[in-house]
């Protein structure tokens, strides 16, 4: 064990505790926590909030372990987009996306993709507002 402790700390590893059960297997009346869920800096940066429960033990000595996470709220900006469906029934919207489609682009692949949905975004935001 201390062994385990030390690897633990080497690698700077966190332990968030945990909410349920106190063990995660047991067998012939043994009880351990064998199982547990450590996290890491670049996870704690990532999420705002780990939280661990220790489920009960059904069909297993294991007992399931559940981790639910918060994702940080990194969003800087405006209000999301949203496509209008009342749009495609509007005489210039199929020439207006076409128009932002063709347009030549210097990336391929994926990357084109993400570019091109990124100009038709801008250009029905404005058009949105001016139509």
């Amino acid at each position: 064990m201390i062994d385990f402790a030390e690897a633990i700390e080497d690698c700077r590893l966190l332990d968030p505790g945990f909410d349920g059960a106190d063990f995660t297997w047991a067998k012939n009346g043994l009880f351990e926590r064998l199982d547990r869920i450590l996290l890491s800096e670049t996870w704690s940066r990532m999420f705002d909030a780990t939280r661990v429960t220790n489920l009960p033990r059904i069909s297993s000595d294991h007992g399931p372990i559940l981790v639910r996470c918060k994702m940080r709220n990194n969003h800087i900006g405006g209000r999301a987009f949203r496509f209008q469906n009342m749009w495609i029934r509007h005489e210039g919207f199929t020439d207006l996306v076409h128009g932002d489609w063709t347009q030549p682009m210097r990336a391929a692949g994926l990357l084109n993709l993400q570019i091109k949905l990124s100009i038709i975004k801008k250009t029905l935001k404005r058009w949105n507002k001016e139509t």
